[in-house]
């Protein structure tokens, strides 16, 4: 049976998703969810109540914490604008890299894999955190929730990455964290490979998952 090494190493291209996958970033997509709730008059968010939904593109994620803290639907514009305004001021400094990614980017590269990550966060967003965890020379194409007409798990945000990429489909591998990840690669006929220690439930057992792991030691050669 291959492993997640062997769908990594052996596959031309290799697109990740970021959130729960390359990087923890739940404490500060928290931090900047509170301080919108702050601004625009909520309480917010207790610290043992879980963000039910960090797969999702941000207006979900928003509305999820909305539905915790009971504040109307009529606020999610002001609560939108005002998190990404304390997002990008944090700039990622509470995120972090999974155990041992930097040194699978590094070997991936060296042996000339095509690299890019397709997420449901904002482009922007998404730049932003791989510039600042030192990931940005990594990858060539990196696609955003925002990026195409629809967020995955429709499969154009990941078509779209692997058309940049200039490979063909059947030389890809998704690696991700969440059902939403399975469910993309199989709407577009590519193996998925399930990062356990991310953000998923067991929900994502309903999707073909070719390989996992729990740590990136794994998967390197």
């Amino acid at each position: 049976m291959k492993t997640a090494k062997d769908y990594i190493n052996h596959s031309a291209a290799i697109v990740f998703d970021l959130d729960g996958t390359l990087m923890h970033t739940e404490p500060d997509i928290r931090q900047a969810a509170n301080q919108a709730l702050l601004d625009c008059g909520f309480q917010t968010l207790a610290p043992e109540q879980v963000i039910p939904n960090l797969y999702g593109p941000l207006p979900d994620i928003l509305a999820s914490v909305m539905q915790l803290v009971q504040a109307p639907a009529a606020a999610a514009e002001d609560i939108q604008q005002a998190y990404l305004k304390h997002y990008a001021h944090q700039a990622h400094d509470h995120s972090f890299l999974y155990p041992n990614v930097l040194a699978l980017l590094d070997h991936l590269c060296s042996t000339g894999h095509h690299l890019a990550v397709c997420t449901n966060k904002i482009e922007g967003s998404a730049k932003q955190a791989l510039e600042r965890h030192g990931l940005s020379a990594y990858f060539t194409v990196v696609t955003g929730g925002d990026t195409t007409a629809h967020p995955k798990p429709h499969a154009l945000p990941l078509l779209t990455t692997i058309a940049a990429l200039k490979v063909k489909t059947s030389d890809c591998v998704l690696v991700g964290d969440t059902h939403v990840d399975a469910l993309c690669a199989s709407n577009c006929g590519i193996p998925f490979v399930f990062h356990r220690s991310g953000y998923g439930d067991n929900s994502v057992q309903q999707y073909p998952i070719a390989a996992s792991f729990v740590d990136y030691a794994e998967t390197r050669l």
